[in-house]
């Protein structure tokens, strides 16, 4: 009997980007369907998620998803066969990336290979689409789950997304069961004390170093001191507030950096400390392979070991234990 394939990604995720939408989180590799100008119909974008599950479940991989980790072999197909009456489940997770705009320039932001982004300061349209009219037609169709949604705002930062607080005013008037939002805290956002009011709120700062100067070399905008001021604010509220700190080569890979970063979220009491490494990188990019620098390795024990002595949950990047243990990662 021809085995048939699952993806958990492909059933549950729709991808927002700015060249694409994609169907998982497997970023511009994963399938996809190609963006020009705005979307005027979302039927589309089903119609193609659709098929792709039916694809898997027929035992055919298409070329974006062969030798991905996240696809699984299994014996009896889920939505074809004897089960084509069987509904094809919505999706619960929309990644939100449509814009690329930022209030600064960190040196290892994949977008400034990308999209030579420019640092703007004020909200402004998406230069790819507006997503609003998009969210409406899902909910109106009755496309997405509708109170088990998970919503990640990603991309650019949503400090200068003209629309972002219209959308989430249209997730909160839905139901959403959870929010998670990326962003570098240089401009306090008061909506989020409405979210918090309405549903469970995750959100994700990469600040990367622990003091003014190392932040002006790798942010290159000297706004330390009103990213401090704003994290001091957030811990207030009743949201699940996460300290990034992504290892950038020859910049802040160093004991003392770290050290003073976690001194930083003790003095302000945070408690959840995220750990990951550069993936633009030149050496990466060039090479196409990074090899873990040997003083990493010391790098992370320290983290782990001053996070749990201030009672800080040491929370790793998705895949960085593996990583480390293989000793590089690659494309």
């Amino acid at each position: 009997m021809k085995k048939s394939y699952f993806c958990k990604r492909l059933n549950e995720t729709i991808d927002f980007d700015a060249l694409k939408i994609l169907f998982c989180c497997a970023t511009r590799t994963g399938p996809s369907i190609d963006v020009t100008g705005n979307i005027h119909s979302t039927d589309k974008i089903i119609k193609n998620r659709e098929s792709l599950i039916k694809l898997l479940d027929r035992g055919d991989i298409p070329k974006e998803c062969i030798g991905c980790f996240d696809l699984q072999e299994q014996d009896k197909p889920k939505y074809t066969g004897l089960n084509i009456f069987r509904k094809i489940p919505k999706p619960n997770t929309l990644i939100i990336k449509h814009f690329k705009q930022c209030n600064c320039s960190c040196i290892y932001c994949a977008e400034q290979y990308i999209s030579k982004r420019k640092i703007v300061l004020k909200p402004q349209k998406s230069d790819y689409y507006d997503l609003l009219p998009i969210i409406k037609q899902l909910y109106k169709k009755k496309l997405i789950e509708k109170n088990n949604l998970t919503v990640l705002f990603q991309g650019g930062d949503i400090s200068v997304l003209e629309e972002f607080e219209d959308l989430v005013n249209v997730f909160i008037d839905n139901g959403v069961k959870k929010i998670e939002i990326a962003t570098n805290g240089i401009i306090y956002l008061p909506i989020i004390e409405k979210i918090c009011k309405k549903t469970f709120v995750d959100m994700d700062i990469s600040i990367d170093c622990g003091c003014r100067e190392s932040y002006k070399k790798i942010k290159t905008v000297d706004k330390f001191d009103d990213l401090v001021k704003n994290l001091k604010r957030y811990s207030k509220l009743p949201i699940q507030l996460r300290l990034k700190y992504i290892l950038v080569r020859n910049c802040n890979d160093n004991i003392e950096e770290v050290s003073k970063y976690i001194e930083l979220m003790k003095e302000i009491g945070i408690k959840i400390s995220e750990l990951t490494i550069d993936q633009c990188d030149p050496e990466f990019l060039e090479n196409k392979v990074f090899k873990i620098p040997p003083h990493y390795y010391k790098i992370y024990e320290f983290w782990e070991k001053k996070c749990k002595e201030y009672d800080i949950y040491p929370s790793l990047w998705s895949y960085l234990k593996e990583i480390l243990d293989r000793g590089e990662f690659f494309r």
